[in-house]
């Protein structure tokens, strides 16, 4: 058996965020039938559910055949360009397709009574079969209406608010289920900050009651399925933060609060519900409208060492990419491949941000004003779901995104700019490095084991940090240089040794000039033969990793390594050896066929507009 995950960015005309995801098993070798999980998180405006409903049947041959219906439904926030479209899909009396739905959310809000809650809480009742599993969770610090009686939330440590999930005032413990697959997430104590007072909520569920569960594989009452199948664990989706609280590394969420003077929308963006999607060794994240105040916490939590080791392969900006979310210190701690947009064609509020494309394209903010300098740090690719503004013979369409993102659909119907990604069971098992980043930490470790030098552990860390930061081919040389030198004790050779690399990469002088000029530099400023032979193959790949393909990075290790060890007087015979380990090492962590790709309509293409297919390293 085999699992695959799909995570479908649907393109909604305005403003509007939709984005189902689907994992499946292919049964084969199993002992068991083939299955399919399916989650949909936010469905747009109310006028967007037709066309989501037509996109998820598409999309999905077991829907359209009626074998399987959505499993999970999730509404990350009350604003109407996300929670509109899921009363309009409960709503929907020609199909059975969300009949049997369980339902995620914040809880009950403060202001319970207005109507478009209701109405979403009445579009759920209407069938039996569906369950709003945080039908208890009270969502607010502010008084709850619930049956029309005012309650208040006062501050106080209760403990045990993870697992079981006991309600309070006399509720029954639910024990968990038993999943061999899935490792239950560790329990949640209780944290400083708002909590629920028991003689005054009866039967309600905390705030963060969520932080921290598992939704793809649950059960009605949020505890986790029986073992789904044996064998590979499948792909799953955690909550990450609820109604301002922030899971954290102790076990326990963090109240996090733009506070009192907050504005009323920003206060409702903050409290979104955000997710990580793990599928073996890759990660995904979606956060609805959260902001950057709990965006601090959420990319503490998922990479708790800021190395490339714990990147999270795909971040779906926040608030449609807004200047409010995004940040550049989130970007550089996330360190995403790429970064997905669901920004409609005529949204009202131009989204993304100018500040956010600056971000994504390695600046600090937004990018400067024309003739911009090169930008100090490595671009991410973007993906958008639409063109800001459509085109006509009269007029082209005009994307919101930088140089390097792509936009997706034609500028005018019937072609939309839906955005999928596909990630196979072999792509979920690579290293989660990635491919640039393990090409320069095995040509590193290989050079220096010819040459019989021990690297510090925090050496090749750092490397590859730098490789995955630095933005222009230059600077990208002289910074990874300059790293490995003063790693390995030899910091006073690193200005002749940058120099004399970055002279020949700004030439266009490429590995094979880079890596002498560097060793001859490096030596003749007194560093030893080893840690120059290390230095160079480090800064000749940089050199060359800008600019290549893919599948030329295992011959480009074997390459650096093999001439950067035949410099420090390594014999042909071991260089040569040393250089088809590093050749080895690359390909066995990350084999030919990318970490996950995307499929868009490309209008842009380079083979003129069409279905485009990119591949991830």
């Amino acid at each position: 058996m085999t699992w695959s995950l799909e995570i479908h960015h649907i393109d909604l005309i305005g403003s509007g965020d939709s984005t189902l995801i689907v994992a499946r098993d292919d049964g084969v070798g199993g002992g068991h039938a083939a299955q399919i999980r399916t989650v949909l998180i936010d469905g747009g405006r109310l006028g967007h559910a037709a066309r989501i409903d037509a996109y998820l049947t598409a999309a999905v041959p077991e829907f359209a055949a009626g074998t399987d219906d959505l499993d999970v439904m999730v509404v990350t926030h009350y604003d109407a360009d996300h929670m509109g479209g899921v009363r309009g899909l409960l709503a929907r009396r020609n199909t059975q397709l969300y009949d049997n739905v369980l339902i995620f959310d914040q809880g009950e809000p403060a202001n319970a009574d207005e109507d478009p809650y209701l109405l979403y809480v009445n579009a759920i009742a209407r069938q039996a079969g569906r369950t709003r599993v945080t039908r208890n969770v009270a969502s607010d610090t502010t008084p709850v209406h619930k049956q029309r009686a005012a309650q208040w939330l006062f501050a106080g440590p209760v403990p045990g608010v993870r697992t079981p999930p006991v309600m309070f005032g006399g509720g029954v413990p639910v024990p968990l289920g038993g999943n061999a697959a899935i490792a239950p997430p560790p329990a949640l104590v209780a944290p400083g900050g708002a909590v629920i007072a028991p003689f005054t909520l009866a039967n309600w569920w905390h705030p963060y009651w969520l932080v921290g569960r598992e939704i793809l594989w649950t059960d009605a009452a949020g505890e986790p399925l029986n073992s789904p199948t044996p064998g590979a664990p499948p792909p799953t989706i955690t909550c990450l933060a609820a109604n301002r609280f922030v899971r954290n590394g102790a076990a326990t969420a963090t109240y996090r609060s733009g506070g009192m003077l907050t504005p009323p929308e920003q206060a409702k963006n903050e409290k979104s519900l955000a997710f990580e999607v793990r599928f073996g060794n890759f990660r995904y994240y979606i956060g609805g409208d959260i902001e950057s105040m709990q965006e601090q916490n959420v990319s503490a939590y998922l990479n708790p060492a800021d190395s490339v080791a714990q990147r999270v392969h795909i971040v779906k900006a926040s608030h449609h990419g807004a200047n409010t979310a995004t940040s550049r210190a989130f970007v550089d701690r996330m360190r995403p491949e790429v970064v997905m947009i669901s920004c409609g064609t005529r949204n009202q509020f131009s989204h993304p941000a100018d500040r956010t494309v600056g971000i994504l394209e390695g600046y600090a903010g937004a990018t400067p004003a024309p003739p911009a300098p090169a930008p100090p740090g490595r671009a991410v690719p973007s993906y958008l779901t639409g063109y800001q503004v459509p085109g006509t013979l009269l007029v082209p369409p005009q994307s919101r995104g930088g140089p390097t993102s792509h936009t997706a659909g034609r500028p005018v119907p019937p072609v939309r700019g839906n955005l999928r990604v596909d990630v196979s069971q072999v792509q979920a098992d690579r290293d989660a490095r990635g491919l640039w980043a393990v090409t320069l930490a095995e040509t590193i470790l290989a050079t220096a084991n010819a040459t019989g030098l021990a690297v510090p552990a925090p050496l090749v860390a750092n490397a590859m940090h730098r490789l995955v930061a630095t933005g222009p081919r230059a600077a990208l040389v002289t910074t990874v240089i300059t790293g490995v030198l003063g790693g390995l004790g030899a910091a006073g050779a690193a200005a002749p040794a940058v120099a004399a690399g970055t002279a020949v990469a700004t030439l266009a002088g490429g590995m094979a000039a880079v890596i002498p000029a560097v060793y001859a530099a490096a030596t003749g400023a007194g560093a030893a033969a080893a840690p120059a032979a290390v230095a160079a193959a480090a800064g000749g790949l940089a050199c060359d990793l800008a600019l290549a393909a893919a599948a030329m990075a295992p011959a480009l290790a074997q390459t650096a390594t093999q001439a950067a060890a035949t410099l420090a007087g390594v014999g042909g015979g071991p260089a040569a050896a040393a250089g088809a380990a590093a050749n080895a090492a690359v390909v066995a962590a990350v084999p030919g066929g990318g970490r996950f790709t995307v499929t868009f309509y490309d209008r842009n293409g380079p083979a003129g507009p069409g279905i485009r297919v990119i591949t991830h390293h």
